[in-house]
Formats: C-alpha cells, sequence, structure tokens
C-alpha cells in the first residue's frame, strides 16, 4: 500500500531519500516531471545499495517543498 502525502514528509524531516514516485506524491506532481527534475540536475539523486531505482536528494526536495510554498502563499518575486 502506498504511504500517504503525510506519511512520506515525516520520513524526509527523519532523513529518507524517496524514490521518484513516493516525491511525485510529496510535491504534488507527475513521475515525469520528477524525472525531468532528475535529468535537469534541479533534484539530486542516487542509487541506495543493492537498488535499481533513483532515489531523491532529501534536501534537495525539502527545497521544492518551501519553494512551492512560497509561491503558493504569493512570496515569490520575479
Amino acid at each position: 500500500m502506498p504511504r500517504s502525502r503525510d506519511e512520506l514528509r515525516a520520513a524526509l524531516d527523519t532523513g529518507e531519500w524517496l524514490r521518484a514516485g513516493d516525491v511525485a506524491i510529496v510535491l504534488g506532481r507527475g513521475r515525469t516531471t520528477v524525472h525531468r527534475l532528475f535529468e535537469s540536475g534541479e533534484l539530486g539523486w542516487k542509487y541506495l545499495p543493492g537498488g535499481s531505482q533513483r532515489h531523491a536528494n532529501r534536501a534537495d526536495v525539502l527545497q521544492l517543498l518551501t519553494d512551492a510554498e512560497q509561491v503558493h502563499r504569493g512570496g515569490a518575486t520575479a
């Protein structure tokens, strides 16, 4: 069973690096968008030991969340 957005956010707060699908849930974006963020370098990633899926750098995910919250609140400047 997939974890909820709140469960995934709590996992980030404890230091867990999330898979692309989990990041998509946390950010409220599609998995394809997350893969584009990986490819552009905006979202760092690594393979965890014994794994074949990319896991997102938690600091980058938290920064994207902060940026999205600022834009949503109207705090972004051009």
